[in-house]
């Protein structure tokens, strides 16, 4: 059986949307301001990047604007970490993301070993425990580049933007 879904990014907001298999938030390595820090809310005619996340059990069909335009501008595989404790061997975490290569741990205190990752669960199955690491993974995104309209706003007047991410998820029942 095939689902076919649709994920809604809005514009102006912080973006972590899940849906199913796929995530899409904005990218913070090039959405960023001349003083380094990042965005969020663009001015018209402002680029802006978003990233799309899904495993492989999704296939991204399109991702279209309600005003603007965007363009897929190819694979990029960034860093992202998350803190995570471990009670025993048997405490399975879940990643935010599918990694895309092998995990870095950054021990705080009691030391884990023998990582077991499996899809999005991550388990330590050996080392002492209680034990909590600071967990860095590769994760596969799609970029798009998008080109907010030019128009003129009042001073305090907004204009809201879309992106709509089509997908299509293959149940396997």
């Amino acid at each position: 059986m095939t689902v076919i879904g649709t994920l809604v990014v809005g514009f102006g907001q912080d973006v972590a949307t899940k849906s199913g298999s796929i995530i899409a938030e904005w990218d913070d390595t090039l959405n960023l301001t001349a003083d380094g820090k990042v965005k969020n809310q663009f001015v018209p005619g402002d680029v802006a990047y978003l990233l799309v996340h899904h495993d492989s059990t999704a296939k991204i069909d399109a991702v279209r604007m309600t005003a603007g335009s965007i363009v897929d501008v190819g694979e990029v595989i960034l860093s992202r970490s998350a803190e995570m404790g471990f009670a025993d061997a048997a405490d399975e975490q879940s990643l935010q993301y599918l990694p895309a290569g092998p995990m870095v741990f950054d021990w705080f205190g009691n030391v884990g070993g023998g990582d077991e990752v499996d899809e999005k669960k991550l388990l330590v199955t050996s080392g002492q425990f209680p034990c909590m690491a600071q967990v860095s993974y590769p994760v596969r995104f799609l970029r798009y580049r998008v080109q907010t309209p030019s128009m003129d706003l009042e001073e305090d007047e907004t204009f809201p933007l879309r992106a709509y991410v089509y997908y299509t998820i293959v149940d396997e029942q």
